[in-house]
């Protein structure tokens, strides 16, 4: 799995693909990856990064904004 370049995330939120984004705020917990492991894995410093995909619907990603402690994921839909 590759991690979504800002390049791919503006190409799918320009074609009004709701993206799913991590802030700074992120711990790493991992509660994102248990919950949706095919759109978050954790880097090489423990905190959770977004998967490049076509669209995310029906990945649980809902759940994953929901579990996250510190509320560091939420969708970004708009053009940056």
């Amino acid at each position: 799995m590759s991690i979504i370049t800002q390049d791919q995330a503006e190409k799918l939120r320009a074609a009004d693909i709701a993206v799913p984004d991590v802030n700074e705020t992120c711990i790493g917990c991992s509660a994102c990856v248990a919950i949706s492991e095919d759109v978050f894995e954790l880097n090489d410093e423990g905190i959770s990064e977004v998967v490049a995909l076509d669209s995310y619907d029906g990945k649980d990603v809902d759940d994953a904004i929901a579990a996250c402690p510190v509320d560091a994921i939420s969708w970004e839909n708009s053009r940056a």
